[in-house]
């Protein structure tokens, strides 16, 4: 399998064949993949250089215990073994396309091949966070709200308490921050619980941060060492009473991975105009405009990320 190099939007994750005539498209495809994607934010990103085969592989080393015995002057000491696990995950193609027909672009007042671009990066960018989302459910450490023991059995939302335990349970196993916090993608549900938490050393919203840290796409918050990214996206289910509840993740470095193809061309945009289908389309009627990308993510390390479940007042 191979796949040509090329450019990168900085800070994306998720790169894109440029060539002069796409690059207006190809960029307005971009940022719209880059701005509604969140989930990303969760993961550790590995590139993959080009002709390099159609697996990715991640090593997870075990961390060392503390070394109490001192040297003895003279003597050689015991050599310490590194031990590891290694991940392999097989990429995958996903894409789509939609056709455009020659009465549509002639009477629409915008622009239409913008418009499906737009609608159709979206689409790319919720595919993207959905596959992450449902690789992070059902296999990593789960939690449940106010001490419930089952989905079906949770009856409280989410709290600073939930919080502060999930960033307890994280720190117990060693588990690294990404900068200095954890990282938390949470439904819109959960969110307002959490924006309406009153107990002591609470809910901390955005604007009254003190440090500098750069913003996440989607933070809203931080409390208990956890930055807070809101997701329209979550996970619901139900309790035993048929209430909805709502499945946010509270993750730390090295928990799960995401992989860019080939020098980071893992999506390429298409646009095909009136006529270019040939025989298929004899009288010039039909254009298309699509997309395709590369993905594969994969839970690297259970332990470091938390499934928090609960309902909410929302």
């Amino acid at each position: 399998m191979a796949f040509p190099d090329s450019p990168q939007i900085p800070g994306s994750g998720v790169g894109v064949q440029i060539s002069p005539n796409n690059l207006y498209y190809d960029r307005q495809f971009l940022d719209r993949l880059m701005l509604t994607m969140v989930f990303d934010q969760l993961c550790e990103k590995k590139k993959m250089p080009a002709r390099s085969g159609n697996t990715v592989t991640w090593t997870r080393y075990n961390q060392l215990a503390a070394n109490v015995n001192p040297l003895t002057p003279g003597t050689i000491p015991t050599a310490t073994n590194l031990s590891a696990l290694q991940i392999v995950a097989t990429p995958l193609q996903y894409g789509d396309f939609v056709t455009l027909s020659d009465a549509i672009e002639l009477k629409a007042i915008d622009p239409v091949v913008e418009a499906a671009q737009e609608l159709l990066a979206y689409r790319a960018s919720l595919s993207i966070d959905t596959l992450i989302r449902n690789a992070l459910h059902g296999n990593v450490t789960t939690q449940y709200a106010s001490g419930a023991v089952s989905e079906s059995a949770v009856t409280a939302v989410v709290a600073a308490a939930d919080i502060r335990k999930a960033a307890k349970t994280l720190k117990v196993v060693g588990t690294r921050p990404f900068d200095t916090d954890y990282r938390s993608v949470v439904a819109t549900a959960t969110a307002y619980d959490l924006m309406s938490e009153t107990a002591v050393g609470g809910f901390i919203d955005i604007n009254k941060y003190t440090d500098k840290m750069p913003m996440l796409k989607g933070e809203i918050g931080k409390l208990w060492g956890v930055r807070f990214i809101e997701s329209n996206n979550a996970q619901t289910g139900l309790n035993g009473a048929g209430a909805i509840t709502y499945r946010n993740y509270i993750v730390g470095r090295g928990a799960i991975g995401i992989v860019d193809l080939a020098g980071n061309s893992s999506v390429k945009t298409f646009r095909k105009p009136l006529g270019s289908a040939g025989s298929a389309d004899p009288i010039d009627q039909i254009s298309t405009v699509g997309e395709k990308f590369w993905m594969v993510t994969s839970v690297l390390d259970p332990v470091r990320a938390i499934e928090l479940v609960g309902v909410s007042n929302f």
